[in-house]
């Protein structure tokens, strides 16, 4: 089985570039995805509260920020997830795929919010 197919062009180079960069794109939504165990505490929860202070300097309460950030941070992730492997593996994505992985990254999102609000990082 040949993993890099042949262009038009004959450019394997080419090819490989794209994969790779789908691969990044895949490896930025694990980091960003609830997938990972450690994310939450390294990066969605900062980048939630960063919302959260935004959402205050417009005056607007923190927690909704921070909740609308949480929420988005994992949605994003999970999208990039599915977009990258799809891209890498076979250069699409299907859209019936991304659906799905929203509504999963919502559902968790929601889940896992009052949790974060029980330890008082909400």
């Amino acid at each position: 089985m040949q993993v890099l197919r042949r262009t038009q062009h004959g450019d394997m180079r080419k090819e490989l570039r794209v994969r790779l960069g789908w691969g990044l794109v895949a490896v930025v939504g694990y980091i960003l995805s609830p997938l990972s165990w450690w994310n939450d505490l390294f990066v969605n929860i900062p980048l939630a509260i960063l919302a959260g202070k935004l959402f205050e300097l417009a005056g607007l309460r923190f927690v909704y920020g921070f909740y609308l950030g949480y929420l988005l941070t994992n949605i994003a992730g999970m999208v990039l997830l599915v977009l990258g492997v799809g891209g890498a593996v076979k250069g699409y994505a299907n859209r019936r795929e991304l659906v799905k992985v929203i509504l999963i990254a919502a559902i968790y999102s929601t889940a896992v919010y009052p949790v974060l609000v029980a330890l008082g990082l909400a």
